[in-house]
């Protein structure tokens, strides 16, 4: 393990950062708050979290409060929930606000389904953005791909619009919706959202499965190429992004093979029970969190997650 030298002032504060054997800060962390799910979407990897784990004893507000608590003394401030789905939970708003007290930014990831339902409640939580999954406009595509409703996620995007909460759209390019993506960059236009485009991954399906689904991003980088006002790549993951003249952004996420994205992760994942992920990739090793949180020491769980950045490492390396 190393810890940086170099420190990072959040809110005034001086923090030392952590930072792994392979010169990678630990900043950010993913945290999926349930596995349960209202869709069934045909690609669906549960975040490399194996079902039988964590369906059962998903950690309460407070122990968020307090691995945040921790991880913020170590320099981790930006954080994404996601699930399965995360509004399934209906403390979702308190796990937000248990969080924010330690946070530069709180994102979340959702369906869309239930969004309309709780937007107003998370923009006064504190919610600093949301990725809503739109992988279609049509909806007889929409419910093969996700099981869900068309519907219930464009209302829930107009009703988190209308609050005043930053969204970004995610769209996952496949063999049935890749000739899609240009209405979906028009509809992102016409509100003036972000969007992430995003390669599937195989993981949580059977190979023949994926091989059946996945598509390249070769042309939609091609087209974006042609038509972007300026290109550049985030820092985090390397992720080559695009600035269009309507304004919006549109960012290409390779998480499969891609060694440029893995030196460049600086994210640790908890599942809902509490135990450290170190990759998408990896199920071979976890850190649990639980017994320092039944304790509420917080010490405790500021060792363990030195411990897990010491062990993390890129999956694909050159």
């Amino acid at each position: 393990m190393i810890i940086s030298s170099r420190r990072k002032r959040i809110g005034g504060k001086s923090l030392v950062m952590l930072i792994d054997r392979f010169g990678r800060p630990l900043t950010h962390m993913r945290i999926s708050v349930t596995l349960r799910c209202n869709h069934s979407c045909i690609f669906c990897h549960m975040e490399g979290i194996p079902l039988s784990q964590s369906l059962r004893n998903e950690l309460s507000p407070e122990e968020y409060g307090l691995i945040a608590k921790a991880a913020g003394d170590l320099g981790i401030k930006y954080y994404k929930l996601t699930g399965g789905e995360p509004l399934l939970r209906n403390d979702i708003v308190d796990i937000i606000r248990e969080i924010r007290p330690y946070a530069s930014s709180i994102s979340l990831t959702t369906n869309g389904s239930l969004l309309a339902k709780y937007a107003k409640d998370l923009k006064e939580a504190g919610i600093d953005y949301i990725n809503v999954s739109l992988h279609s406009l049509k909806p007889g595509v929409f419910k093969f791909i996700t099981g869900g409703n068309l519907n219930s996620v464009l209302k829930g995007i107009e009703e988190a619009l209308n609050v005043g909460i930053k969204l970004k759209i995610d769209f996952l390019a496949l063999k049935f919706n890749e000739n899609e993506f240009k209405e979906i960059i028009d509809y992102a236009s016409k509100y003036g959202l972000d969007m992430n485009v995003i390669e599937l991954i195989p993981l949580g399906i059977a190979t023949n499965v994926w091989k059946s689904m996945h598509v390249g991003l070769n042309g939609i980088e091609k087209f974006l190429e042609g038509i972007a006002i300026k290109k550049y790549v985030k820092e985090f993951q390397n992720r080559p992004t695009y600035i269009l003249p309507t304004g919006i952004k549109v960012t290409i996420v390779k998480g499969y093979a891609n060694p440029d994205l893995c030196m460049k992760c600086t994210r640790i994942r908890l599942t809902p029970d509490g135990k450290l992920k170190l990759c998408i990739y990896r199920n071979d090793l976890y850190i649990d969190l639980k017994p320092a949180l039944k304790m509420k020491d917080v010490d405790r769980i500021k060792e363990l997650i030195v411990k897990a950045n010491r062990l993390r490492e890129p999956f694909f390396k050159r």
